[in-house]
């Protein structure tokens, strides 16, 4: 029987050292580029991370984000940690207040609301983004 996971999205270059935590060994599934907002080429990085690790390892990775203008999650159908540089921040499904609560924690990173669309990454991956071809891994 397979342990409980998280799926967590990071922007490559969200990275101050250009790379995850050693801690993420192991949980990359893929990469592929995309787009922030219409213009800013990025790369995402997917990765499985087991739940009874999620609270860990954002904290880990919270603590390599750039201090302005990124955050990443990790998320599975009941909850998502959003990961801002330092902080980290819980959305349980359907909470609009805790929504509104990491949209505000966000703004104190610079991060415009447009990026920020937190209730529907549940059901659309990058819901500010363009539309991309499907990338297979690497």
């Amino acid at each position: 029987m397979n342990s409980p996971t998280l799926r967590a999205v990071v922007i490559g270059e969200s990275l101050k050292e250009g790379s995850l935590p050693a801690a993420f060994d192991g949980m990359e599934i893929r990469r592929y580029p995309s787009r922030l907002g219409e213009q800013t080429e990025i790369e995402i990085i997917e990765l499985t991370v087991p739940a009874e690790q999620a609270a860990a390892l954002a904290l880990e990775l919270s603590a390599v984000l750039k201090p302005r203008f990124f955050y990443a999650h990790l998320l599975d159908e009941q909850r998502m940690l959003v990961v801002f540089p330092r902080t980290v921040v819980e959305i349980p499904r359907g909470d609009a207040g805790a929504v509104a609560y990491a949209s505000t924690v966000g703004s104190l990173f610079r991060i415009p609301d447009e990026q920020m669309r937190f209730a529907a990454m549940w059901d659309t991956d990058h819901p500010d983004a363009p539309a991309q071809p499907e990338a297979g891994p690497r």
